[in-house]
């Protein structure tokens, strides 16, 4: 979700609000993400509470893809048949804030639907850290509050391997910071010996 689109979605909640008080206020919008043939890291911007609304096999089921995830070890890995069909691997709930590997034969995209998450909380440990944005705005790390501790690293997928951005904490950069897309998944990579951090946002909207 843009900006346009998220607030476009903020003045049309806000004037169902004033229509009637048993409407609901939940900014609902929608995101198309673009996948490449291979390896895309992405994310769930939107949180779909339809039954299954967030499962793999709604997100990505129109695609013969693979979904992986990660454990803290490795990947585990999801096939999936175009028409939600699952070949191998669980169906988990893909919620926003969580970045996955999708890997899919041919170009393609997908088109996420649901509620724009206003606030969010992601702890990151040691170790890597698959993530990204629970708000689904686009912006560099200090807009989207996120800062990691010293000696971290951020690591942003190219299609074929990742750039590194590394920090000394408190939101100082070694070089470049990082910028993130909506629906952009991302690593946070915490040195074993480095300090554990919980990365908050609160979106506020603004009349």
């Amino acid at each position: 979700m843009n900006k346009n689109i998220l607030a476009l979605s903020v003045a049309a909640a806000a004037l169902a609000s004033t229509a009637s008080a048993a409407v609901s206020s939940n900014i609902v919008g929608y995101v198309k993400l673009n996948l490449k043939k291979g390896l895309n890291l992405v994310s769930n911007p939107l949180s779909n509470t339809a039954a299954n609304g967030n499962n793999v096999s709604t997100i990505f089921g129109s695609l013969d893809c693979s979904v992986l995830r990660w454990n803290g070890t490795g990947f585990t890995s999801t096939d999936i048949l175009a028409g939600g069909t699952i070949l191998g691997g669980e169906d988990f709930a893909l919620v926003p804030g969580v970045g996955v590997f999708v890997d899919v034969g041919a170009d393609a995209s997908v088109t996420t639907v649901g509620d724009a998450l206003l606030t969010g909380t992601t702890a990151i440990a040691a170790g890597n850290n698959f993530v990204a944005s629970t708000i689904p705005i686009a912006g560099t790390a200090t807009e989207l509050g996120l800062q990691p501790t010293d000696g971290s690293s951020v690591l942003t997928w190219t299609g074929t391997g990742y750039t590194a951005f590394d920090t000394l904490g408190g939101g100082v950069w070694l070089g470049d910071e990082p910028s993130f897309a909506v629906g952009q998944g991302f690593v946070v990579q915490v040195p074993a010996n480095g300090t554990p951090f919980t990365w908050s946002k609160t979106f506020t909207v603004t009349p």
